[in-house]
């Protein structure tokens, strides 16, 4: 019986381990990202350089940027808020596209012949 109990200790000894390891490599993966978002809210707040944009066009342009990708993928699905947490960038990138698809399809109903692009600030 006390073999039982002393095996019972090192597994809980063992599992222990390797939760506090985990929990290590989470602080860490976390920090990780919270280095990625402050650069790129530095990022976000340098105006960017549209003119390259009006080569080819007639000389308008509409841009449309979303302030709040995470919140709104939170009320599509109630994986977002673990998808926003592990990859932001790749969260982000699914909401402009499901948005530029929802413009595409409504711009069509109303008749609009537009073209929808996204465009992704390379810096």
């Amino acid at each position: 019986m006390s073999v039982a109990i002393v095996v019972l200790l090192v597994l809980n000894v063992v599992v222990l381990l390797a939760l506090l390891r985990q929990t290590r490599r989470i602080g860490q993966r976390n920090s990780e990202l919270a280095e990625e978002v402050a650069a790129s809210a530095v990022r976000a707040a340098k105006p960017m350089d549209i003119e390259p944009l009006f080569a080819g066009t007639r000389g308008r342009l509409i841009t449309i940027e979303i302030l709040n990708p995470v919140e709104l993928a939170r009320t599509q699905s109630r994986f977002s808020g673990v998808a926003g947490a592990v990859a932001p960038n790749l969260l982000r990138k699914v909401v402009y596209e499901r948005a530029a698809q929802i413009m595409r399809e409504q711009l069509l109903e109303q008749g609009v012949d537009a073209e929808v692009k996204i465009h992704v600030a390379t810096g």
